[in-house]
């Protein structure tokens, strides 16, 4: 009997994404191997057909800055048995974070870029709104610690 592939799939947030271009050069030397042991159900920077729902695993990369993302990270945090965190603003919100550093005078001359795009008053980690089961840190992340900590869930 076949054993079942997991169901993966990959998000950003607030960043750069420099973490999932780093992802996708990992996928060129480890996809092949692993597609054996995975059915990747989303990942926007690499395909649009795109299935969000019943995941064995999520990765995620960003910060959280809207209510929008706060209910995004949720649904997937509900939606996946394990939720890795990849990257440093996934962990700890820096750099895309940057904002809760600045002072008064700087947020005064931004409030109205925050106001416009629902911002919310602190920018944070995904790991400040929800649980995550593992963490690959880094800025971009550590690839040799990504593949670690992903091949021990799939």
């Amino acid at each position: 009997m076949a054993k079942k592939k997991k169901r993966v799939g990959i998000f950003s947030f607030t960043c750069d994404e420099g973490c999932s271009i780093f992802l996708v050069e990992i996928f060129n030397k480890k996809l092949a191997g692993w597609l054996e042991k995975i059915e990747l159900v989303y990942f926007l920077s690499i395909k649009d057909h795109t299935d969000a729902k019943n995941m064995d695993i999520a990765v995620v990369e960003g910060s959280i800055t809207s209510e929008e993302d706060k209910k995004r990270i949720e649904n997937i945090r509900k939606n996946s048995k394990i939720l890795i965190g990849m990257g440093s603003c996934a962990i700890t919100g820096m750099p895309s974070c940057y904002r809760n550093n600045l002072n008064k005078e700087q947020l005064k001359e931004i409030s109205g870029h925050l106001k416009k795009f629902k911002f919310l008053p602190k920018c944070m980690g995904i790991k400040e709104v929800v649980k995550l089961d593992g963490e690959v840190p880094g800025c971009p992340m550590d690839d040799k610690k990504f593949i670690e900590v992903f091949e021990k869930y799939i």
